[in-house]
């Protein structure tokens, strides 16, 4: 649905504002933001900082006095910080950012709890077991907290847990990509599931609408599997087909659902960066290097070529968009 920005953009850019009305038509949408707007914008802001600072603070205090407190004393602060934040959450209105924050702050403690006490009793296990079991002790918090902020850290650990286990133990994708590689094919499978999962869930559930959750995520799929096929062209040893599959669908899946059953502007222009990418790595791997400045030539006559293309194309969807 077009937002009060589009709309008013649309009535401005055909006439039926007078010249002299259109600020007040701005003011009136609150398309610019109102005093009370930057008001409560500053609190937001300045209660999240204060949060994170709080949280992170406490882990550069332990970290610096590590010789100079006992572990009695450590325990203490960690644990005393993290049941003042499950208090807070309790004694504050569910959903409010107050009430978020405290269990974000939660969450933070949590993990800090799980590395001191590793690294106290020594206890041996794997890197990758801490974030794991530090997003798996959290789960609840976050489904509790309806928070998206929340949700992505929590994904962010997984990625961090998979990834350390994937250097750890290897998988067996190494019969269709370099090592190197099938870290990068595994994150993105794994960051592809949880966009799609989350575009299902998002219709039902209003905390995972937010658009700049599903375009973190896409952006990190995309990055990573945009990053395998150039890294495919480049070595001149890999003749594998695999990567550019992959990209192909993502791109193509890309392209169908943003375009067709949830229009997002954002998602295709980050397909169209990927596919100018690889058209342009790929004319650098082919053209001749000897005649260095036709080479440059050719290449910044093509970036300029797809870039305006793109630029034509998305024009005309958001205004197929907005019509």
């Amino acid at each position: 649905m077009p937002s009060s920005r589009h709309i008013i953009s649309n009535f401005i850019k055909r006439g039926d504002v007078p010249p002299a009305k259109i600020n007040d038509a701005l003011n009136c949408t609150q398309v610019y933001p109102t005093i009370n707007n930057w008001v409560k914008f500053i609190d937001r802001l300045l209660l999240c900082l204060g949060a994170l600072s709080l949280a992170f603070s406490v882990l550069f205090f332990i970290a610096y006095n590590w010789d100079d407190w006992g572990r009695f004393g450590k325990f203490t602060l960690i644990e005393s910080l993290l049941a003042v934040t499950i208090f807070l959450y309790w004694r504050s209105p569910k959903e409010t950012l107050k009430a978020q924050m405290s269990l974000l702050v939660g969450c933070l403690m949590v993990g800090v709890l799980m590395a001191f006490f590793g690294q106290t009793y020594q206890t041996g296990a794997d890197p990758w077991t801490l974030f794991f079991y530090w997003a798996l002790l959290i789960t609840p918090w976050v489904v509790i907290a309806r928070f998206a902020p929340l949700w992505l850290s929590w994904l962010g650990l997984l990625n961090l847990a998979l990834s350390l286990y994937i250097d750890t133990f290897g998988l067996p994708l190494t019969d269709f990509f370099s090592a190197d590689d099938s870290l990068w094919v595994a994150l993105f499978l794994f960051n592809s599931i949880a966009l799609t999962v989350l575009e299902l869930s998002s219709r039902r559930f209003t905390y995972l609408s937010p658009r700049w959750l599903a375009r973190c995520i896409a952006s990190l799929a995309g990055f990573m599997i945009t990053f395998i096929a150039i890294d495919t062209i480049i070595d001149s040893q890999d003749t594998s087909l695999w990567p550019f599959l992959f990209w192909s669908l993502f791109i193509v899946s890309l392209y169908v659902v943003y375009r067709h059953f949830r229009c997002d502007l954002f998602m295709l222009a980050g397909g169209c960066l990927s596919g100018i990418v690889m058209i342009v790595t790929f004319s650098i791997e082919c053209l001749n290097e000897d005649f260095i400045e036709i080479f440059f030539l050719l290449i910044s006559a093509l970036i300029i070529g797809l870039t305006s293309l793109a630029t034509i194309w998305l024009k005309k969807v958001n205004k197929e968009m907005l019509s």
